[in-house]
């Protein structure tokens, strides 16, 4: 063991020397994954999407109707889904909305309640900033659902009518009172065991891995060149083992996968915010996924004949494994093909465990380190074998 220890702590400090190593393993993958932030983050959800709920109301009317529409933006506002700022006339609110103080605004006009009380039509109109399509519409739906329980109350109020439940002089107080009434069925959010990854995470997490592809495979390729230089059959002459010769290059790549790994991680959460889970859980998924990419990359270097066959079948595999992975192309959850084989990579493996890590906890991804950890052991023992078979010829 001493003398993989030798031979792995020679070849760190070589591979150090090269700067296209920090390239690959560090820079290459925070960059892209910040560009991908910047490109993609808004468009993919989370509490950073780029929505500008603030809305503002001007109300003309102070009637039954109008009151309910307002106390309903309130509760919005409550829940803390948007801001809600109110108006004394309609020319501030145009105003407000220009200078880009609120994204849309809503005008009740004087009369609404009467008209609505008298049978009759009901508008509100909506001024919206050009530049917030999405909200613009998210106060148009807000207006539509509002006219569709005002509906609703008046249907109410003439059934209880026609009933004889209630006189004609009711019919406005229930008819308003029905419009402002909870819907029998809602939605609500329920907690559940995983998640998805924020944005920033999950660009990270995914393009570290595949970079790591590159980087794990260096350990078998700077074999193939010790042996096309001569210098590896001093090491086979040596006085240790041809087991040795490989531990030492695999405990390289080892090193190099968990330490870039673990720089992206602290220099991705205080540059792009991410949120990567409990720090014990997250250190098991990175051995884990370091482990499991070095055993595929070795099996894979030890296939080939030379340094430039192993790194071109090494970059076809890397590829390969991303695509299957998601890390290009995020695949949709489900049953078919593409969602399985996604879970037997270790690039999906590994997203997949930080999901569960963030959702649930350490506990909860201890399932995907197994996995890496079984594709790390099983590819790691065809490569010895390919490997030592190599070293004979």
């Amino acid at each position: 063991m001493r003398a993989a220890w030798i031979i792995a702590m020679k070849d760190l400090a070589l591979r150090i020397r090269d700067r296209s190593l920090f390239v690959l393993a560090i820079i290459a993958p925070l960059v892209l994954a910040l560009v991908f932030d910047v490109v993609f983050g808004g468009t993919v959800g989370g509490e950073d999407a780029g929505l500008d709920l603030s809305f503002g109301v001007v109300d003309l009317d102070a009637g039954p109707l109008s009151d309910s529409f307002v106390s309903t933006l309130d509760s919005i506002a409550a829940d803390g889904l948007a801001t809600v700022t109110g108006f004394g006339s309609s020319a501030e609110a145009v105003a407000a909305v220009e200078a880009g103080e609120v994204a849309a605004a809503f005008m009740l006009p004087a009369g609404m309640s009467a008209g609505y009380l008298a049978g009759g039509g009901a508008e509100i109109e909506i001024v919206g900033d050009v530049d917030a399509p999405t909200t613009v519409g998210i106060a148009t739906s807000i207006a539509d659902g509002f006219a569709s329980a005002s509906r609703t109350g008046a249907m109410a109020a003439a059934t209880a009518l026609a009933g004889g439940a209630i006189g004609p002089g009711d019919m406005a107080e229930v008819a308003v009172e029905a419009a402002a009434a909870p819907p029998p069925v809602t939605l609500g959010n329920i907690d559940a065991v995983t998640r998805q990854l924020q944005p920033p995470t999950s660009f990270v997490a995914g393009l570290a891995i595949f970079f790591m592809f590159f980087v794990a495979g260096a350990g078998v390729t700077s074999m193939l060149e010790e042996r096309s230089e001569g210098t590896l059959g001093r090491l086979l002459v040596a006085p240790i083992g041809r087991g040795s010769i490989l531990a030492g290059k695999s405990i390289t790549s080892i090193i190099i996968g968990v330490g870039s790994l673990a720089i992206l991680v602290v220099a991705s959460a205080y540059l792009m915010g991410a949120e990567w889970g409990p720090p014990l859980g997250v250190a098991g998924l990175v051995v884990s996924a370091v482990l499991a990419v070095v055993g595929l990359m070795s099996l894979v270097g030890g296939l080939a004949r030379t340094p430039e066959h192993s790194a071109n079948l090494q970059a076809i595999v890397g590829v390969t494994f991303a695509m299957l992975g998601g890390t290009f192309v995020p695949i949709a959850p489900g049953e078919g093909i593409l969602a399985t084989l996604q879970y037997l990579t270790p690039n999906g493996l590994f997203v997949r465990g930080l999901g569960d890590l963030a959702g649930a906890g350490v506990s909860a991804a201890v399932p995907t380190m197994l996995s890496l950890l079984a594709i790390a052991a099983v590819a790691g023992v065809f490569a010895v074998v390919v490997v030592a078979r190599r070293l004979q010829r």
